[in-house]
């Protein structure tokens, strides 16, 4: 799983053959999270263009969505091979936080993928409008809901804001609000796990904020 990549500073025909592998590869296994992403620091060093970000995104997931069924490409290019594992591409999630960017859900993908946000109940609202978006369009089922959730445990778990602190200092002083809210105890940790589960996620991705291996084993005690 990929959550996500920012699919406007990539190209769609290329990042469509390379999905398209992976699914192939992995046997129908891979879930592709594609964000529109929004630091602008990343579209400077791409680079590519920022402000219309959107509009091309929607222009990759078309293209993408025509490659991985098997029509041309283009008028001038014919079908781009390799043909994915998973009929008509590979599981696509839609990631983001506003109502624009979680209506996408609907239309061109399998469910949505929500950023850290240690609050389920903002998670519920977003997975609310996801799963309406389903609706509108017609579909069938319900659309695939995954939460993702920032931790640390252990001796070292002060040290849980550092890296929130570096990569989101483009927040400005809410980098510091947004780093103080880290779980960094067995009891939170698994209180928000259960929380996102109550609210209807299927599946919770933990991310570690401190870059020690013993994380992850401390995780897998917690969760069993």
């Amino acid at each position: 799983m990929t959550t996500v990549l920012i699919a406007p500073l990539r190209r769609a025909g290329v990042l469509a053959k390379q999905a398209a592998t992976i699914d192939a590869l992995s046997g129908g296994r891979l879930a592709l999270g594609l964000g529109v992403g929004s630091r602008e620091d990343d579209f400077q060093f791409a680079p590519a263009s920022f402000h219309d970000r959107a509009r091309r995104f929607e222009e990759q997931l078309e293209l993408m969505k025509r490659v991985w069924s098997g029509q041309p490409a283009s008028d001038e290019v014919g079908p781009i091979g390799p043909p994915p594992a998973r009929p008509g591409g590979p599981e696509l999630l839609i990631g983001g936080y506003t109502p624009p960017a979680i209506r996408r859900v609907g239309r061109w993908a399998d469910g949505f993928i929500s950023g850290g946000i240690p609050d389920p109940e903002q998670v519920r609202q977003m997975f609310d409008l996801a799963e309406e978006s389903w609706r509108a369009e017609g579909r069938e089922g319900r659309p695939r809901l995954v939460a993702c959730l920032y931790y640390a445990l252990g001796p070292n778990a002060d040290r849980r804001g550092d890296y929130i602190r570096d990569y989101y200092s483009y927040f400005g002083p809410a980098a510091d609000d947004m780093a103080r809210s880290i779980p960094s105890s067995p009891e939170a940790v698994d209180n928000l796990i259960r929380g996102f589960g109550d609210v209807g996620a299927d599946e919770v991705v933990c991310w570690p904020t401190v870059a020690e291996l013993d994380q992850v084993d401390r995780l897998a005690d917690l969760v069993g």
